[in-house]
C-alpha cells in the first residue's frame, strides 16, 4: 500500500481519539501526538497482518472503510474544525510504514 491514509483526531484535556477514516481503525488517548502515534502504530499492525493473508482475503481488508456517517463527520471536522464542537479537532494524513503488496 503505497499511498496516503485520511484520518482525523479530536478531543481536549486529557481525552482524545483519533481515527483512520479509510480502514475503520479507531484509537485513545492523552495528547493529540499520543493519538497520532497509536494511530501510525495500529495502521501498521494491521497492515503487517494482512499482509500474511491470501490475496483475495487481503483485498477485502484493504478495502474496508468506515461507515458513511463517520466519513461525513470526518469531512465536516477536516473542513470546520469548530462545528461539530467546543473541542479540537484536526484532520491529517498517514503514510503506513508497511508496504502490503496488492
Amino acid at each position: 500500500m503505497e499511498r496516503d491514509l485520511r484520518c482525523c483526531a479530536h478531543g481536549g484535556g486529557t481525552e482524545w481519539q483519533a481515527l483512520c477514516v479509510d480502514l475503520d481503525i479507531a484509537v485513545q488517548g492523552v495528547s493529540f501526538d499520543e493519538v497520532r502515534s497509536s494511530l501510525t502504530t495500529a495502521i501498521d499492525m494491521y497492515l503487517e497482518t494482512v499482509t500474511g493473508l491470501p490475496a483475495e482475503e487481503r483485498t477485502a481488508f484493504l478495502r474496508r472503510r468506515s461507515p458513511w456517517h463517520v466519513r461525513v463527520r470526518f469531512a465536516i471536522m477536516a473542513w470546520f474544525p469548530g462545528l461539530l464542537s467546543r473541542r479540537r479537532a484536526h484532520g491529517f494524513t498517514l503514510r503506513p510504514h508497511v508496504s502490503v503488496p496488492a
